[in-house]
C-alpha cells in the first residue's frame, strides 16, 4: 500500500510527494537543537529527490508543476510548466514533519509524539552554504548529451551533471556509434516538419535547427546567443517557429513575456525567469528595436546578479536558459546585436495566414513526434562526437566558442549553411551602429586630418547641418532636443573610443589641461564602407519526405511563393519608440 500524499500517476505508478515517516525518529532534547537539525538533514538527504528539494544559487528550492496557467513577474506560464520555487520555513517544516517522527520527553519522563518545531526549519534555512542536499544545475525534460559524448537518458537526479531529468516517457535509444549517414537521415527528420516554412535563405534554416539543438542541450552549454525570428508581416509563422523549439525540448511552449520600454520591468522578468529555472524564455512580438544591457549580461555571463526584491540579499543566478525573440522585421540594438542570430521567413503574400499546409496542426504534430525529433537531434550530436568532432572552417565568435563547437559546427559538418551568416544582417540593421557610423563619417568629413574637441564639434554644428543632425542622434539635449549636449557627446566619444566602424576609428589623440583632443583615423587594414557586406541570399527549398506523422488539412502557418526582400534601415527610418531597456 502506498502511504503519503500522491502527486501524480505516471507509467511507473503513483509518485509520492511525501513518503511515510519511516526513515527515523528525532527526539528533541533541551540544549541539543543543532543535533536535531543535523538529524533532520540526514533524513532529508534520503528523500530530497523524491521530494524534489535541492539547493541552487544560495537558496533551498523545490520543483513544482503549475496546476493552472500563471502570470506574474513579467512572465506568462502555461499549465503544467515545471519551475523552481524557493523553499520557505512553512513548507520545509511540513516536509520535516512528514519524513520523520518527532518526539519530546514530557514532564513525567514519557516520550510524546509532537510536530516538527518551526525553528528547526528556520535554523536549517540559515545554514546557507553548508547544506548537504544535492545541488541542482537545472531541470531537463528530454535527454541530453554530456560533454564526454554519453547520453543522459535515465529520469531522475543525475549526480554527475546536477540535472534533474523529469520524464515518464519511453525515449528511443540513441545509437552508440552513429555514422555520418545516420546523422544526415536524422537531420532530414529534424527539418521535415518545417519544410514548408518560407525561409529566406539556407542560413535561416540553419538558425532554426541550431535553435532546436540549443534548446535541448542548453543546460550543458556555456553562453549561447539569443535566437530571433523575423518576418515582414504578421501571421507568417515566426512565433510558431520559436514555440516549436520549446515544444521539442520541453513538451510545452516557453514561458513568454512582452517587452516594454521600462528597463526595470525587463530586469524583473529576467530575474524571475532565471530564479524559476526555466529552460527557454520567449520575448514575444517585439515591435521596436530591442536593446537591453541586462539581457545582454544574462546571455553572456555564467551568473546573473540582482538584488532580491524587498531584501538586501543579492541573488547570483545561473544563466543556462535559452532566449528567443519574435517580431515583424525584428531588429536588435547595441550590445544585443553582437549576441544574436536571426531566422527570417517571408511568404511574399499579403495574407500569409490564408495559406494551407501538409501538417495542419504543427504543435500537436511536434508533441506526438517529440521523442523521435529529440532522438534525431541527439543522433546528430553523437555522430559528430564519434567522428572526432572535426573542426569546421567557420569564423570564430568570441564569447560563444563552446556553443559554436558543440552546436554550430555539427550542423555545418552535415552541409547546412553556417547559421552565423545571419549575424551580418543583425549588425547591419543595428540602429545604434548606424548612428555611430553616421557620426564617425560626419566627423571625418568635418575634420578630415585634424584634431578636434567636443567644444569644436558643438561649435561646428552651428554651421554644418549634416554634422549637427548626426550628432543629435547620439547627444541631443534632454530638455532641448534640437541642441547638442556637450556632456553627452563627451561620454559618447569615450564609449566609442577605438571602435572600428565602416573602416573609421575614433582615437584619443592627446589630453592637455584636462581637455581631450580626438581624431578620426582610417586603420591601415581598414577600408571605407559599412564594415561588411550583406551576403547574397537565395531561396531555399528543403526537399525531404516526412519520415514521421502525417496530416492533410489546412493550417495557419507555413509556405507560399518566395519573394524574399530585405529592407535596409536608414537613420530616418528609426522609430521613436525603440525598446531601449
Amino acid at each position: 500500500m502506498t502511504v503519503g500524499r500522491v502527486e501524480k500517476v505516471g507509467k511507473e505508478g503513483p509518485r509520492v510527494l511525501y513518503p511515510a515517516a519511516e526513515s527515523g525518529v528525532i527526539t528533541l532534547e533541551r540544549g541539543k537543537l543543532p543535533d536535531a537539525v543535523d538529524k533532520a538533514e540526514e533524513i532529508l538527504l534520503d528523500h530530497s529527490e523524491r521530494l524534489r528539494m535541492f539547493q541552487r544559487a544560495g537558496e533551498l528550492v523545490r520543483v513544482i508543476s503549475l496546476p493552472e496557467p500563471r502570470k506574474g513577474g513579467g512572465l506568462q506560464r502555461s499549465k503544467g510548466t515545471l519551475q523552481l520555487e524557493p523553499l520557505g520555513g512553512l513548507a520545509l517544516t511540513e516536509a520535516f514533519s512528514r519524513i520523520a517522527t518527532w518526539e519530546r520527553i514530557d514532564s513525567k519522563g514519557k516520550l510524546q509524539t509532537v510536530d516538527c518545531p518551526p525553528k528547526i526549519a528556520s535554523f536549517y534555512i540559515s545554514r546557507t552554504g553548508s547544506w548537504r542536499v544535492p545541488v541542482l544545475a537545472g531541470v531537463i525534460l528530454a535527454p541530453v548529451m554530456r560533454e564526454n559524448g554519453t547520453i543522459l537518458s535515465r529520469p531522475g537526479y543525475d549526480q554527475e551533471s546536477g540535472l534533474l531529468f523529469d520524464s515518464d516517457e519511453d525515449w528511443p535509444v540513441i545509437p552508440d556509434q552513429p555514422t555520418r549517414a545516420d546523422a544526415e537521415i536524422a537531420l532530414k527528420t529534424l527539418i521535415a516538419p518545417f519544410q514548408e516554412f518560407p525561409f529566406v535563405a539556407g542560413e535561416d534554416v540553419a538558425v532554426h535547427i541550431t535553435a532546436i539543438l540549443t534548446a535541448i542541450q542548453r543546460r550543458r552549454l556555456g553562453a549561447c546567443p539569443i535566437f530571433g525570428y523575423s518576418a515582414p508581416a504578421q501571421r507568417s509563422g515566426k512565433s510558431l517557429l520559436a514555440e516549436s523549439a520549446a515544444i521539442i525540448a520541453t513538451g510545452k511552449p516557453a514561458p513568454a513575456t512582452a517587452v516594454s520600454g521600462d528597463r526595470e520591468e525587463i530586469r524583473k522578468a529576467i530575474t524571475s525567469a532565471l530564479r524559476e529555472g526555466h529552460v527557454i524564455i520567449n520575448l514575444d512580438n517585439i515591435e521596436a528595436p530591442l536593446a537591453s544591457p541586462d539581457l545582454a549580461k544574462a546571455i553572456t555571463q555564467s551568473e546573473y546578479q540582482d538584488r532580491l526584491l524587498g531584501e538586501s540579499r543579492m541573488l547570483r543566478l545561473p544563466t543556462n536558459v535559452l532566449w528567443t525573440a519574435t517580431g515583424n522585421n525584428l531588429v536588435f540594438r547595441g550590445d544585443l546585436s553582437s549576441r544574436a542570430l536571426l531566422c527570417r521567413i517571408d511568404s511574399g503574400l499579403e495574407r500569409p495566414e490564408a495559406r494551407t499546409f501538409t501538417i495542419s496542426h504543427l504543435e500537436d504534430f511536434l508533441r506526438d513526434n517529440r521523442r523521435h525529433l529529440v532522438a534525431a537531434a541527439l543522433t546528430i550530436l553523437r555522430a559528430y562526437y564519434v567522428a572526432g568532432r572535426p573542426r569546421q572552417e567557420v569564423p570564430p565568435w568570441g564569447g560563444f566558442s563552446n556553443w559554436s563547437a558543440f552546436i554550430r559546427e555539427p550542423i555545418v559538418w552535415l552541409g547546412l549553411a553556417d547559421p552565423c551568416k545571419t549575424r551580418e544582417t543583425v549588425l547591419v540593421d543595428d540602429p545604434e551602429r548606424e548612428e555611430s557610423l553616421a557620426v564617425l563619417t560626419s566627423l571625418h568629413e568635418a575634420f578630415p586630418d585634424s584634431e578636434f574637441t567636443v567644444k569644436m564639434i558643438a561649435d561646428r554644428c552651428g554651421a554644418d547641418d549634416t554634422l549637427k543632425n548626426s550628432i543629435l542622434s547620439v547627444a541631443a539635449g534632454r530638455q532641448q532636443r534640437h541642441e547638442v549636449d556637450s556632456r553627452r557627446l563627451g561620454w559618447w566619444c569615450r564609449n566609442r573610443r577605438d571602435q572600428v566602424l565602416g573602416g573609421l576609428r575614433l582615437r584619443l589623440s592627446r589630453k592637455t589641461s584636462g581637455i581631450a583632443y580626438w581624431q578620426i583615423e582610417v586603420p591601415a587594414s581598414g577600408h571605407r564602407g559599412h564594415g561588411g557586406h550583406f551576403p547574397a541570399t537565395e531561396d531555399v527549398t528543403v526537399s525531404v519526405n516526412l519520415p514521421i506523422g502525417n496530416g492533410n488539412n489546412a493550417g495557419q502557418w507555413g509556405n507560399g511563393p518566395h519573394d524574399p526582400h530585405h529592407h535596409q534601415r536608414t537613420p530616418d527610418d528609426r522609430a521613436e519608440n525603440e525598446v531601449v531597456l
